[in-house]
């Protein structure tokens, strides 16, 4: 995401929603209420915002109403670069996020290539200690992360069809601003281009790149089905969504509250991941169909073997220990 010096429309949009936050009394008699927004950056049709309010009502269900949050779907409060950064500030209260690790850079072993060969596997391990340990990095930052909604798994789309390793040599494809991703598109041979994701449609439409890669869910959403022609299903990766707090108003809460909260961010994460589960097959049938993609499956083993290097290089990195706990874990 591009710094800008003057003031932009997400800016603006962020001032008005902070003034939504804070304290109210009715009539200064009843209890206070505290008012919250949550920001993402899918669409008001995608799981990110199902899961939002599933969560929004939750929490105001298990506070008695004591706190009410209101969501910002479309990233109409800024990108995940500026919504991450209004968290650390405060002016951003709730935030599913999308990927975490140029900020935390050890969490992107969520996010290596071919490491977990189902979504049994991942939420094993994003429900555990050892994922806890990881995120908790983030409270440094003035960030709790409260559970692991679900973005799900990454595939290609292009304007060619993709058969096999081979057909990604040389392209130019859209990647988010992470160094996992580089080093995952360039051990296949491709050509990794950082582009914001809400800028990502018109790129795609003016040939800044050849393809891209989101789960199926964003593909759908964004319509990248109408200026790209072929879908690849690589499952190369797969990205969970945290959903974050901003310190600053989880310090604001009672330890009840905190609670209710975290009670509230388990079973709205559950939720969310089964509604995700539900509309992958459905967006792939959908995109082959209505989307007229051509859908391609190719042989994954040869993609394995060609990240095998990003793999080690993580473990290299973050203590070798650190990933067999994780391979013992997901093997259970």
């Amino acid at each position: 995401m591009r710094k800008e010096n003057c003031i932009s429309k997400a800016s603006v949009v962020i001032f008005i929603a902070f003034l939504f936050v804070g304290v109210i009394t009715s009539g200064q008699a009843s209890a206070a209420v505290l008012r919250a927004n949550l920001a993402h950056v899918g669409a008001p049709d995608h799981i990110f915002e199902a899961g939002a309010l599933k969560f929004a009502e939750l929490v105001t269900q298990k506070t008695n109403g004591q706190i009410v949050i209101k969501t910002y779907p479309g990233a109409a409060l800024g990108g995940d670069r500026d919504t991450f950064e209004g968290l650390k500030m405060g002016t951003i209260n709730f935030n599913i996020q999308g990927p975490i690790d140029s900020f935390l850079p050890i969490t992107s072993v969520t996010t290596l290539p071919y490491m977990y060969a189902n979504s049994e596997q991942i939420y094993k391990f994003l429900d555990s200690d050892i994922a806890a340990e990881i995120y908790s990095g983030l409270e440094k930052m003035g960030i709790v992360c409260l559970a692991h909604m679900q973005n799900g798994w990454r595939l290609v789309t292009s304007n060619k069809p993709i058969n096999n390793l081979a057909g990604l040599k040389g392209m130019k494809i859209r990647t988010p601003e992470s160094a996992m991703w580089r080093s995952i598109f360039q051990a296949l041979d491709a050509n990794p281009v950082p582009i914001a994701f809400n800028e990502l449609y018109s790129a795609l439409q003016q040939g800044v790149c050849d393809g891209q890669e989101n789960p199926t869910a964003h593909i759908v959403t964004q319509r990248f089905y109408e200026v790209q022609n072929s879908l690849t299903i690589t499952r190369h990766m797969y990205l969970d969504a945290p959903l974050l707090v901003s310190k600053k108003f989880w310090d604001k809460l009672t330890p009840e509250q905190q609670t209710a909260v975290r009670e509230a961010a388990k079973e709205a994460t559950a939720y969310q991941r089964q509604v995700a589960e539900e509309r992958e097959s459905k967006d792939i049938e959908f995109l082959g169909s209505v989307g007229k993609m051509t859908v391609t499956y190719p042989d994954l083993a040869e993609f394995a073997a060609a990240t095998e290097s990003v793999r080690k290089e993580w473990a290299q990195k973050y203590g070798q220990d650190l990933y067999d706990r994780i391979v013992a874990l997901i093997n259970k």
